[in-house]
């Protein structure tokens, strides 16, 4: 077991402050985009109000773990680069602290998060991911009536889209002052009023709109078929939304399913379930000799250099990815020469790092 000392629960602790810090920001981030993404959808009548926040949890608990990665590189970046620029690392190699020994606190966080990382990507975030997709389909079948904003002109999706309008909704969910422009199959037109209106499901689970006290017009008027009709009582079948995917993609699928198949996209699938983790140990090790700065240039030079690095390591795990899968690379190599070749750039920095330590301290 590593021996923890004074220097090493002092490092530990602004690591961890500033991993904190950078996870919280990101988090925000990512959930007010995905928030916004969300409240689009709303507004255009393609999602329901009361499934938003659903979502959104679904979603945040699922990208968090994407985050693990880059906000712990960030923050041992930011931990290490404010160490340098109040000379306090020069201070601390000047006592006879090493390089090596700004690993140990590093690794007391990175280990843990990648075994964090491991369970909620094997077992965790696959169930979320069947879970939003599912929730997503099952509102969508819903949303030409549940995702209506009363004051607006919606217009529903399908081969033969309609518009609907209401001037309001209660809290029992009837809906007053109703207008419904549709088409059927054959092309013909026809438009509903109504002084109210309401959705029931039947005992086989088909849904219906119900109008109460209004007029239906068929046809074009001035045509011979033109018909105008008032009625007390009227139903529309809805038909189910057929957008909905009624499939599962290799990121739903269980862990225990993929993990002894043949399919080369489930074996692909099964690397990228590991991708994460490692990339937290390897943007760990790299973290120690790229952090390095001097007082003059600040804390934040790195920044930079350091997103730079994030977006190249993610992208060419992506294209490692489809390379994988498209079988332009063996199945041994998958996504692993990314992680090497980031070990290899890291293990060149380490070295730069420590040639200038041994010449600037040298001699006392």
């Amino acid at each position: 077991m590593l021996k923890q000392t004074i220097i090493d629960r002092y490092i530990g602790k602004e690591i961890l402050l500033s991993w904190i810090a950078v996870f919280i920001v990101l988090t925000l981030i990512v959930g007010g985009s995905t928030l916004g993404n969300l409240l689009s959808k709303a507004s255009e009548g393609d999602l329901p109000n009361n499934v938003i926040f659903t979502l959104l949890f679904n979603a945040m608990v699922r990208h968090s773990v994407t985050l693990f990665p880059v906000s712990l590189f960030i923050g041992a970046l930011f931990a290490f680069g404010r160490l340098y620029k109040d000379s306090e690392m020069v201070s601390m190699f000047a006592c006879g602290v090493t390089i090596k020994s700004l690993y140990r606190p590093l690794i007391r966080i990175a280990v843990p998060m990648s075994i964090v990382a491991v369970l909620a990507n094997l077992f965790l975030v696959p169930g979320l991911a069947h879970e939003y997709y599912k929730l997503g389909d099952a509102v969508r079948k819903q949303v030409d009536v549940t995702g209506i904003t009363a004051g607006r002109f919606t217009a529903s999706k399908g081969a033969n889209p309609s518009i609907f309008f209401m001037e309001r909704r209660d809290e029992q969910g009837k809906m007053y002052n109703t207008f419904l422009h549709q088409f059927d199959k054959t092309g013909r037109s026809s438009v509903e009023t109504a002084m109210s209106s309401n959705h029931i499901d039947d005992k086989e689970g088909r849904r219906f709109m119900v109008f109460n006290n209004g007029l239906r017009y068929e046809g074009t008027p001035g045509d011979a078929d033109y018909r105008s009709i008032e009625y007390k009582k009227h139903g529309i079948h809805i038909v189910n939304n057929e957008t909905t995917k009624g499939w599962m993609s290799r990121k739903e699928l269980p862990t225990s399913e993929i993990w002894s198949s043949d399919k080369i996209a489930h074996k692909t699938e099964v690397q990228w379930r590991f991708a994460i983790p490692i990339a937290i140990l390897v943007l760990t090790f790299i973290a120690v000799p790229f952090s390095y700065t001097t007082p003059r240039k600040g804390r934040f030079t790195k920044m930079g250099p350091a997103i730079i690095l994030y977006i190249a390591y993610s992208n060419l795990l992506i294209v490692a990815s489809s390379w994988m899968e498209k079988g332009k690379s063996p199945e041994w190599i998958g996504l692993w020469w990314v992680h090497l070749l980031f070990i290899g750039f890291g293990l060149i920095m380490l070295m730069k790092q420590n040639l200038w330590h041994k010449r600037i301290f040298k001699t006392s």
